[in-house]
């Protein structure tokens, strides 16, 4: 029976990963044209692509659990809905932002370059007003603290890219964007067991039984109380990100 139930999995899987595809292309084709041309403002618009695309990842995910490939829990979800924060979080998988995705139907997320120009996902960046991180350091700060200002909810991976190995390694972009916008962090800490999808791994090297995905949401870090305000920008950055390190790594909180 285990075998027959991980064969099972590897079949669900690949269909999994061809139902995201096609699914992206559909409402590519389909969707993203009619957006465009509705006759509402820029902001409207976005709002109207960042729900469907929730929608659809909402959707995806239920069938992921439903073919028995992961099972998931939230705990604290409602406080990703608040405007003007930060939420960081920990990249074990594959599949962090789009569970997070699932939950944040109307944030700006910082996503891979690479998805800017996938066929599949480009779409998604430009008609959703998603940001990608092969900008320059300064310019995307800069809009990312904008976003911030006006009230958006901001989503990064701190990380920059999955993790790789037990140790987090944080770049300083996060606490740059959060010192530019004045803004609370909201984190977020996602575990999964047994692994999958981690980084380097492919995508049919699946663990011998179904993985279970946790998405803990913490309390706020209030930069009053993280840094002080007295010493220089870069030190002020190094010292809020050594303090969400140890957040997201379960050492405080």
């Amino acid at each position: 029976m285990k075998q027959l139930n991980w064969c099972w999995r590897l079949l669900a899987t690949a269909f999994s990963f061809v139902l995201f595809a096609i699914g992206a292309l559909l409402l590519a084709i389909l969707l993203a044209p009619l957006i465009r041309l509705l006759p509402w403002p820029e902001q409207r618009r976005r709002q109207l692509a960042r729900r469907s695309i929730q929608r659809w990842v909402r959707f995806y995910v239920w069938i992921m659990c439903t073919l028995g490939l992961l099972t998931v829990e939230f705990e604290g979800e409602d406080a990703l809905s608040q405007s003007g924060v930060l939420v960081v979080a920990n990249h074990p998988t594959l599949l962090d932002a789009i569970l997070l995705m699932a939950v944040m139907p109307n944030a700006t997320f910082i996503m891979k370059a690479a998805m800017a120009r996938n066929p599949f996902t480009c779409w998604i960046v430009s008609l959703a007003g998603y940001i990608p991180n092969d900008e320059v350091g300064v310019e995307l700060v800069e809009k990312a603290a904008a976003a911030l200002r006006s009230g958006e909810t901001l989503m990064i991976f701190p990380e920059g890219t999955r993790t790789d190995g037990d140790e987090l390694k944080l770049k300083r972009g996060a606490a740059n964007i959060a010192l530019a916008a004045a803004c609370p962090l909201l984190p977020v800490v996602i575990d999964c067991q047994p692994m999958t999808l981690r980084k380097g791994e492919p995508w049919y090297r699946i663990p011998p039984t179904k993985p279970h995905f946790s998405l803990r949401v913490l309390p706020l870090i209030a930069l009053d109380e993280a840094v002080d305000k007295s010493q220089p920008p870069g030190l002020q950055a190094r010292t809020l990100t050594a303090e969400l390190r140890d957040v997201l790594q379960g050492r405080q909180g």
